[in-house]
């Protein structure tokens, strides 16, 4: 019996340590065997195995939950704050800006048609900065008030305005991604990139040319129908309009027309706006991907051995090289590097070159 023990812990030393026996080993050293007289005869002595722990290592059982800090989870409703800050600053804005036109009418030169629907249609053509001319202040004072109502909308208004609109695109695209996540055709794989979780860029210039073909075509319609313009002049004054040009021959002159103007051109500029920002995103991404393309197939040089060394040593190291890499990309820099290896220095509390479970622990109490 003895010769046989010996002969299968020889076999055993032999064998490489499989991902189950090597889990079940260290369960077993985690356990202390006490061994009664009685039981020495009927059961065999227990294998040693080859791994052992640590003496500076914390076992993971004995350490209590409450030291590990769980991450807060995030709110799933993010939509509120930002549709929320939009709707009041627009409505304080457009308050304020028809106050100031009904307490002075006659500080402005007007085509008039009713007064409340010319004071919102007023403040919407600021806030848009399109100045058709048809509204204009005529005295010092109402000069005054139309420079800040033009930089506090343009300045402030307009950029939460365009976070709103950007929350609410993101909120589609992943609703769309959620939607056809799962699906293998090659439909849904030409619209949504999986592996990256995101839509593909030429599906944005898709949407982006289709929301400035809706906005003309809708501004067309209406002004063909409301303002009794010819086809012509309709779409020059749509194209005008959803581009925020605005050369002041052609305006909406009807009460139906402004109250119309007055939520299109809103809605109009701000969608035109994102779609031309989606033709920039997709030129830009083109430029990045065919420079890390040549990037990844360029030779590696001894000057880039040379730029890459960090550590000159003489090599570089897999991590060293990927880093290198990632700046020739322009992915990364100098200053985020160092910001990183400043907080691996933080939680490194004892200089070792690496993050253990200790310094875990200690940064977190």
């Amino acid at each position: 019996m003895p010769n046989q023990l010996r002969t299968f812990e020889m076999e055993e030393a032999a064998q490489p340590l499989l991902p189950s026996r090597r889990i079940h080993s260290e369960i077993e050293e985690s356990i202390p065997v006490s061994i009664s007289p009685s039981s020495d005869a009927a059961t065999p002595p227990r294998l040693k195995s080859g791994l052992h722990r640590a003496s500076t290592a914390p076992a993971m059982s004995v350490i209590p939950g409450d030291l590990f800090p769980q991450d807060p989870e995030p709110t799933l409703d993010t939509s509120t704050p930002i549709l929320k800050h939009a709707s009041v600053l627009l409505l304080l804005y457009l308050s304020l800006g028809m106050l100031v036109y009904f307490f002075n009418p006659r500080g402005f030169s007007v085509v008039e048609t009713h007064p409340a629907v010319d004071a919102l249609y007023f403040c919407m053509v600021t806030l848009c900065t399109i100045g058709y001319g048809d509204i204009t202040p005529a005295t010092p004072v109402t000069k005054a008030i139309a420079c800040v109502l033009v930089l506090v909308g343009f300045g402030i208004v307009n950029v939460l305005l365009t976070d709103a609109v950007n929350h609410l695109l993101h909120l589609q695209e992943s609703a769309i991604i959620d939607s056809v996540r799962g699906s293998s055709t090659r439909h849904t794989s030409y619209i949504v990139d999986a592996e990256k979780g995101r839509m593909r860029i030429r599906t944005k210039v898709g949407l982006a040319v289709g929301a400035v073909l809706l906005s003309i075509g809708v501004g067309t319609v209406v002004l063909r129908l409301l303002e009794n313009l010819d086809w012509m002049n309709a779409v020059y004054l749509s194209v005008m309009s959803v581009t925020t040009v605005g050369y002041g021959d052609r305006s909406f002159n009807t009460t139906r027309g402004r109250i119309f103007a007055s939520v299109w051109l809103l809605v109009s500029t701000l969608a035109v706006g994102k779609a031309f920002l989606y033709l920039v995103e997709a030129r830009i991404d083109k430029r990045h991907r065919r420079i890390a393309k040549w990037i990844l197939k360029r030779d590696l040089t001894v000057t880039d051995l040379l730029a890459a060394d960090l550590n000159h040593k003489g090599f570089i190291s897999k991590s060293e090289f990927v880093i290198h890499k990632l700046k020739e990309m322009g992915r990364i820099d100098e200053k985020e590097i160092l910001s990183i290896c400043n907080q691996f220095n933080r939680i490194d509390q004892h200089n070792t070159g690496k993050i253990t479970l200790p310094d875990l622990l200690g940064v977190s109490r």
